[in-house]
C-alpha cells in the first residue's frame, strides 16, 4: 500500500516538474521565430543610428525655472529632477533616449525587451515593486523611493489605482514629487485623437524639464525626417485597406484610434475601422466581415506575468478562424511588435515596418 502511495506521489511530482520545465522553456528559453529575430536586428540598427552623435545630456541650468503644461496641469521645475521613476515602457524609453539614466532610480511597466543601446544604458536601473505588478511600486515602495518626478502614461492608469495598493496621483504629489503624463493620452476613458506628433511634444517637454533641449530637438528632427521619408515614398501609391489586430488566440481587439490610426494612414493605408468605436472586445462575427487586404497583428514576448503573443500561433489562429478575410486569403498577414507602435522613440520603426508591409514594392 505504501509503495503505491509513494509511486503515486512520485508520478505527480514528475508531472509537476515536467510541466514546470515546459513552462520555463515556453516562457523564457524558447528561441524567437526567424521573423522576430529579423525585426530585432532592424530595430537595433535603427536605434543605434538614432542615438549616434547626439548632443550631450548636460543640463543647461540657465533655462530654469521651467513651466510645463501637461494634461491640463502646470508643472514647475526650478532645477533638473534627480530622482526619477519611469512607470511604463514607452515613456521609459524616451528617458533613455534623452540620456538621463543617471537620474533614474527605478523603472516599472517594462513588458518587452529593450534594444541593445537602451539595455546597456538601463543595466544599472533597478526594478521597483513586484514582478506580479510589472514592477509598478506600491504606495509604501513609492514613499520609500522618494522620487521628485514620476513619468507615466496617462493619469488614470492602473499604476495609480489605490484598490491595487498603488499611490494615487494626489498621494504621489503629496510626497513631494511631480507627475508627468507621457504617451498620447491623458485620460483613458476618452478616445484620443493625438497621433505621432504626441511623441515630439513629449520629447520637447522632457527636454525642457531636464534642461537638455538641444538633445531633445535633435531626436525630434531625426524622427521627423524619417517620418517624412515614409510619407513621401508612399504618396503616389494606392492606399491599402488594413486592420491592426491586437488580440490573441482567444480574444479579438483592434487598434484603430490615435497613434495607430495615424500610423496606418501615413504608411499608405486605409484603416477599415476608421472612425468606429471598437473599444472593448470585438465579436468574431464583426471581425470576420472585414474586407482588409492587409492584416497587421501585434506581438510581444512571453514573460512571467503577461502571456506573450507568439506570431506563429496567432497567424495559425487567424488563418483557421477567419479564412474569408481577403488579407488571409492572399497571405498578407504581418506581425508587428506592439512596442514600436506605442508613444515612444521607436514609433518611426513602427511606421517604417507598416509601410513596408503595405507597400513592399516601394521598399525593395
Amino acid at each position: 500500500m505504501k509503495r503505491k502511495i509513494f509511486r503515486g506521489i512520485g508520478i505527480i511530482f514528475t508531472v509537476f516538474v515536467l510541466y514546470g520545465l515546459y513552462w520555463a522553456y515556453d516562457t523564457y528559453w524558447k528561441p524567437d521565430p526567424p521573423v522576430v529575430k529579423q525585426q530585432d536586428a532592424v530595430i537595433n540598427s535603427s536605434i543605434t543610428e538614432l542615438m549616434a552623435g547626439l548632443p550631450p545630456a548636460t543640463p543647461d541650468l540657465s533655462k530654469y525655472p521651467v513651466s510645463i503644461e501637461n494634461c491640463g496641469r502646470t508643472l514647475m521645475f526650478t532645477k533638473p529632477p534627480e530622482r526619477v521613476i519611469g512607470m511604463w515602457q514607452p515613456p521609459n524609453e524616451m528617458l533613455l533616449a534623452l540620456g538621463i539614466q543617471d537620474r533614474i532610480i527605478g523603472f516599472g511597466g517594462m513588458y518587452d525587451k529593450l534594444p541593445t543601446e537602451f539595455a546597456n544604458a538601463a543595466q544599472d536601473i533597478p526594478k521597483l515593486g513586484s514582478i506580479l505588478t510589472l514592477n509598478i511600486p506600491n504606495k509604501e515602495e513609492m514613499l520609500k523611493a522618494q522620487p521628485d518626478l514620476v513619468v507615466t502614461e496617462g493619469l488614470d492608469s492602473f499604476a495609480f489605482d489605490p484598490a491595487q495598493g498603488f499611490a494615487t496621483i494626489a498621494e504621489v504629489e503629496a510626497m513631494g514629487a511631480q507627475v508627468y503624463a507621457g504617451g498620447s493620452i491623458c485620460d483613458f476613458t476618452v478616445t484620443s485623437t493625438r497621433g505621432i506628433e504626441s511623441i515630439y511634444e513629449n520629447l520637447d517637454a522632457l527636454g525642457k524639464i531636464f534642461g537638455i533641449s538641444p538633445r531633445a530637438q535633435e531626436l525630434i528632427a531625426r524622427l521627423k525626417a524619417r517620418e517624412q521619408a515614409v510619407i513621401d515614398a508612399v504618396a503616389n501609391e494606392a492606399p491599402v485597406k488594413v486592420v491592426f489586430y491586437n488580440g490573441d488566440t482567444s480574444s479579438i481587439y483592434v487598434m484603430n484610434t490615435a497613434i495607430w490610426s495615424d500610423l496606418m494612414k501615413k504608411a499608405g493605408g486605409i484603416n477599415v475601422f476608421e472612425g468606429q468605436d471598437t473599444g472593448g472586445k470585438m465579436s468574431p462575427e464583426v471581425f470576420a466581415s472585414i474586407d482588409a487586404d492587409v492584416l497587421l497583428y501585434g506581438i510581444f514576448p512571453d514573460n512571467s506575468v503577461m502571456p506573450g503573443r507568439d506570431p506563429l500561433k496567432i497567424e495559425a489562429h487567424l488563418q483557421s478562424t477567419f479564412p474569408n478575410i481577403p488579407a488571409i486569403q492572399n497571405g498578407r498577414l504581418y506581425p508587428v511588435p506592439s512596442i514600436i507602435t506605442e508613444a515612444s522613440v521607436r514609433i518611426i520603426d513602427g511606421l517604417e515596418m507598416i509601410a513596408r508591409d503595405l507597400h513592399p514594392e516601394v521598399f525593395k
